[in-house]
Order: C-alpha cells, then structure tokens, then sequence
C-alpha cells in the first residue's frame, strides 16, 4: 500500500459540499491557462507513481507537484490544488439506533485554497476505494475527464448530482452499447449473475471477469472496456459505468433498496434501451 496523499489527514463534515463536482463554467474560467498543482506524499515511491501518470495522461492544463506548505504562496485566480482528504460521515437507521453508523470515505479533492488546514472552494471530489497506482490512475482521469465534461455543459448553474448524472446519462449511456462490459460477478445480483441470465435482458457485449482483469484494462487504456463501480455519496450510494480508456463517466445512477452492495437488472435493461 502506498501511503497518502498529503502529511496531512483531513476529517470534514459531509454536509460542506453539495454535489461531488461543481459545474458552473464560471468557477473555471481560469483553468485552462491556470495550474493544477498536486500536493505531494512523505512517499517518494507514491509521488514518482502520480508524476508519471501526470506526465501521460494529464492535458487539461498545466501540472506541478508541490509540497502542502507551498500551497498559500501559489494561491490565485489561476491555481488549482489536488490533495487527498477523508470525509466522515453519519448515518442513522433503527428505531432503536442500532444501525448508527460513523464512517470515513477518503477522496481526492480539488480546491482554491486551504484555510485553517482544510480545503476551501472545493471543486471536485473523487472517491479513493483504496490507494493504490491503479486507484490513482483512475482518481486523476476521471478528475480530468469530469472537468471536460463541465467545459462541454457549459452551463452557470451548479447542478445537483442527479441533474449531473441525468445530463451524463442523456450523452454518454450510448456509448456504452458498442463496448463491452468488464463486469465482476461478485457485485452483481444473483439474479442476473449467469451469463444466460444477463442476456435476456441486455443484447450488447459484456463479460463476467475478474477484478485484476478489470485493472489490466484500466492500465492498458483497453478503449473498449468499461466496467462497474460502486460510490457513495452523503447517505447514498450510486453505481457508476466507466470507461477503461479514461475513467470518462457513461453512466450513474442511485442504488435503492436493502441491498445496495450489488448491481441488479435495471441498470442492465436502462442500458439496453
């Protein structure tokens, strides 16, 4: 395992951030000529990994990493912080509170500024299910990839995330139809966890593979595959469809019901039509 982010470890409350990018293409209007500067680990091992994935893959602006304490003096109209950070989490459930629960999700989180050591004006947050190179290749272009997708809206309104998912859903689900699906069998429901099974209700390509082959394709930017993640976000979690090639986001949607640790049909068949 490589170590995190920044020196610093920083618990903030869910409720600071209403959706998990903002979209208003004025809060960017200094980006593209700007500067993303990623904040280095105590972990030279990890800060050589997110350099070279900088160097390949990213090209929306220009790039530097940098240390925590440098973040105050580089503040400005056209600088742009990447740390990674753990937000915590309250749940309640049970009448008699025995389904309470307090968790901490750790993300990557792009801001203006820091104040009073935690980030200020935050853009975006990814999650980190685990850190990892293959987990932060996929952080820093799905980071990349959400911030084109706001330059295509093109909007001044900040949306909510289903308002976000819904125009993501409007433009991208058919892409997903002439690729072919990475999917682990263990996240999805039984019903449908048999190849014959998933084929009466969805006609295009997919295949029940492993997770190692999941992250081959990742690392290969495998321009045909895309596979399944499962997020949250506040109190919900939502199934995402990503491609391989750039983490670019072709589908979301919220989970319902009891179990919301698996995929069930009706992502399948929303796909499908």
């Amino acid at each position: 395992m490589l170590q995190k982010l920044s020196f610093i470890l920083l618990l903030l409350s869910s409720y600071c951030f209403s959706q998990e990018i903002k979209t208003d293409i004025r809060e960017y209007k200094s980006f593209k000529e700007g500067t993303t500067y990623f904040i280095k680990s105590r972990d030279a091992k990890y800060n050589a990994i997110v350099n070279d994935i900088l160097t390949k893959y990213w090209t929306v602006n220009k790039f530097a990493m940098i240390a925590s304490k440098e973040v105050d003096k580089l503040k400005g109209e056209s600088s742009f912080f990447v740390d990674q950070v753990e937000y915590s989490f309250s749940r309640t459930g049970g009448t008699t509170g025995a389904l309470n629960m307090d968790y901490g999700v750790p993300k990557l989180a792009m801001f203006r500024e820091y104040k009073k050591n935690a980030p200020k004006d935050v853009l975006s947050l990814i999650q980190l299910d685990k850190a990892t190179p293959v987990e932060m290749l996929y952080a820093i272009q799905l980071l990349q990839s959400q911030i084109n997708f706001v330059f295509e809206l093109n909007t001044k309104r900040d949306l909510s995330i289903k308002d976000l998912l819904d125009k993501i859903n409007d433009r991208k689900k058919k892409t997903i139809q002439s690729k072919t699906l990475y999917l682990n069998r263990n996240l999805i429901k039984s019903a449908i966890d048999k190849e014959e099974d998933l084929k009466k209700i969805y006609k295009y390509k997919f295949i029940y593979t492993t997770p190692e082959d999941i992250e081959k394709a990742i690392i290969d930017q495998n321009d045909d595959a895309v596979y399944t993640k499962l997020i949250n976000y506040k109190n919900l979690k939502f199934v995402v469809f990503i491609s391989a090639k750039n983490s670019e986001l072709l589908y979301g949607r919220v989970i319902t019901g009891f179990n919301q640790q698996e995929i069930g049909p009706k992502f399948f068949k929303d796909i499908n039509e």
